[in-house]
């Protein structure tokens, strides 16, 4: 079974991020991401907005790509530099598919 790397992000009581090598926690504040996941088998990163609630699958992402969103200050500015026009995606669900 794949293993995955979520967290989810942008308040207080945010759930920690585990770290698929060395199982290390660490916390993602972002003001626009909600939760990321990600798949190294597939290389498949998942994120939540927050403001949409929509969720986007972009594909072929590098683990190294990923490990540098997560370490990254600023997570809503290293996505639009380095993974929104960067990779291939598509539009998972949004809140109000669930509803």
């Amino acid at each position: 079974m794949p293993h995955r790397t979520s967290t989810v992000i942008g308040n207080a009581t945010a759930s920690p991020l585990v770290d698929c090598d060395s199982n290390r926690a660490a916390v993602m504040p972002s003001t626009s991401i909600r939760k990321t996941e990600y798949d190294p088998d597939r290389r498949i990163l998942s994120v939540w907005f927050l403001a949409s609630g929509k969720r986007y699958e972009f594909e072929d992402v590098p683990p190294e790509t990923f490990a540098a969103f997560r370490a990254a200050f600023a997570k809503g500015r290293y996505f639009n530099d380095h993974i929104r026009n960067n990779f291939r995606y598509h539009l998972v669900a949004s809140d109000s598919d669930s509803a």
